[in-house]
């Protein structure tokens, strides 16, 4: 954690939106590998990709307190997915960092960081489609999954956030 907490923000050019690339494609330590996720895929086993996605999405919405970076650091800062596991607070680029992560190591799904302003959110390729919001990227078809928006199911956008003009960040696979 003390690695995580002194490394710079850093950036693609002069392009801010892949500082948040950096953090959601860092993978989570052998460590935490092992002792989170034989228990998350237990939680998943048997369901389809959307239904995975919905219990992953519900339990990244629920199980941290939220509270805005300046009130606890003073300051913006991103959490890279391991971060989010070890400190009691996140906001909505945490949780997103994280989820991302779970998504793409869990499920093999690709994932898309969604910028509207203000607010961060994902998108989910499921290759055989979902239903709900989604944006589109080339021929794809990515469902929006907000791991800040408490409830929302899988194809729920926030309210107020507009999904034609939001900015998209697409993650490595692996």
């Amino acid at each position: 954690m003390e690695f995580c907490a002194g490394y710079p923000t850093s950036k693609f050019g002069d392009d801010m939106m892949t500082r948040w690339a950096m953090y959601a494609d860092t993978p989570l330590s052998g460590n935490v590998r092992t002792s989170l996720y034989p228990q998350l895929r237990e939680a998943v086993k048997g369901l389809d990709a959307v239904a995975a996605a919905e219990r992953l999405l519900r339990w990244v919405q629920t199980a941290f307190e939220y509270k805005y970076d300046e009130e606890v650091w003073g300051r913006d800062r991103a959490f890279f997915a391991e971060e989010s596991l070890y400190y009691p607070y996140c906001d909505c680029e945490d949780r997103s960092i994280l989820f991302s992560r779970l998504v793409r190591d869990l499920l093999g799904l690709d994932v898309l960081l969604v910028f509207y302003p203000g607010h961060l959110a994902t998108a989910v390729d499921f290759k055989d489609g979902a239903h709900g919001d989604y944006i589109e990227m080339g021929d794809r078809r990515f469902t929006v999954c907000d791991p800040t928006y408490i409830g929302a199911p899988v194809g729920d956008t926030m309210p107020d956030m507009d999904n034609r003009t939001a900015k998209v960040i697409l993650l490595n696979t692996k």
